[in-house]
């Protein structure tokens, strides 16, 4: 059984870095196991990369929770960037108001 995410550390420079990879269907399965990558990278101070470049669904449950990890890591000053972000990912966000407070890149057409 997947757990629709996984985690790598690496070095980028000076700087470790986790970087968060979404399979195609990140649904309320995946939580568990995505809260335990966020938490260790909020713990261990990494930078983090989130890849949901390939996500053809995902359930609010996940939105909310990449946005807890979004507020806690502005607090942290901790650098959080997104490498790929499907349609239907932006879309779901924009859907339930979240591009903003996921600090999402900017789409021309939503």
């Amino acid at each position: 059984m997947s757990d629709h995410v996984d985690s790598s550390t690496e070095r980028d420079g000076e700087v470790m870095k986790t970087v968060i990879n979404c399979e195609p269907t990140v649904d309320i399965s995946a939580a568990q196991a995505l809260y335990t990558h966020l938490h260790n990278a909020v713990s261990n101070n990494h930078d983090v990369e989130i890849d949901a470049g390939e996500v053809t669904r995902v359930d609010s449950a996940i939105l909310q929770l990449f946005t807890a990890f979004m507020l806690e890591s502005r607090g942290r000053d901790q650098n959080v960037t997104w490498c790929a972000v499907s349609d239907a990912f932006y879309a779901s966000a924009n859907l339930l108001g979240l591009v903003k407070e996921l600090n999402l890149p900017a789409r021309n057409s939503y």
